[in-house]
């Protein structure tokens, strides 16, 4: 059994699983604020395993034993994670950026097993983002293809331009006034309706600017929210508006991902499984 576990910058989410990405366990908690209490509560599940395959936000070094992270989990930045759980737990750890890690499952398990090249975009409390060329996910030479969280929606340089808060839980909540869990229950209100749309659109032309890059295949929204047809529906209907102003683009398929909430945890297990032992 593995144990797969996902850090948020907002809960930590675990799952036991078997090789096949059937889970026995799965749970969450609120993400501790200390790299000490992160670890303690990972090597303290009470489960039995052979090893640990991790998810987590940030941009991972060359050997993806640690990661350099912005934001609220910032105090992980550069800290050795991957070599510290495997001091204590004496198994083997594997870490993959979370972006790559829900692209991961859907290669591996889900929506892209028939796909050439696409792109899964994670809304989630950031934005991320991973790459699939010729059926492989691309990592680019500093390991740095998905990071669009930091990418800017123009050039005022503050964090509230940032892709992050455009699109991550705090822009829904910002447009709409409400949280995503909260938001599906008053769409027939024409100001929260108004507000979806107007986050959906905005959704649309970012991902039309990359397709025009990329020319993707496939397109997967992963995520909670990414549950709910109405979001899907939406970004598809204002994707479409996009061909009077893109008029040689050629729209993908737009899905959700497959494994939603458990994206993350079944890429960690994918990667852990199909990477060399010094990943």
């Amino acid at each position: 059994m593995i144990l797969t576990i996902d850090i948020g910058g907002t809960n930590i989410k675990y799952g036991l699983c078997d090789d096949m990405g059937c889970f026995l366990q799965k749970g969450d908690y609120t993400t501790p604020k200390t790299t000490q209490d992160i670890v303690e509560s990972i090597c303290s599940l009470p489960f039995d395993y052979s090893g640990i395959a991790i998810s987590m936000p940030g941009i991972m070094n060359e050997d993806h034993s640690k990661a350099y992270i912005t934001g609220k989990l910032s105090f992980l930045s550069d800290y050795p994670l991957k070599e510290e759980i495997m001091r204590i737990k004496n198994c083997r750890v594997t870490l993959e950026n979370d972006g790559r890690c829900a692209t991961w499952a859907e290669l591996g398990f889900g929506n892209l097993q028939d796909s050439k090249n696409a792109l899964v975009v994670v809304l989630g409390t950031y934005i991320g983002m991973g790459i699939v060329i010729d059926h492989k996910v691309y990592e680019g030479s500093h390991l740095l293809a998905g990071e669009y969280s930091d990418a800017h929606m123009d050039t005022e340089k503050t964090y509230k331009n940032t892709m992050a808060a455009y699109f991550g839980k705090d822009g829904l909540e910002r447009v709409t006034g409400l949280t995503g869990k909260e938001l599906f229950n008053h769409l027939d209100e024409e100001k929260i309706y108004a507000g979806f749309n107007a986050y959906c659109s905005n959704l649309a032309w970012m991902l039309s600017n990359i397709q025009l890059l990329l020319d993707v295949d496939t397109i997967l929204i992963g995520g909670g929210i990414s549950a709910q047809p109405k979001l899907i529906e939406c970004i598809k209907e204002n994707m479409n508006c996009m061909k009077t102003w893109f008029s040689t683009i050629e729209m993908p398929e737009i899905q959700a991902c497959k494994f939603n909430n458990d994206a993350n945890l079944l890429g960690a297990l994918y990667y852990y499984n199909n990477n060399t032992e010094n990943h």
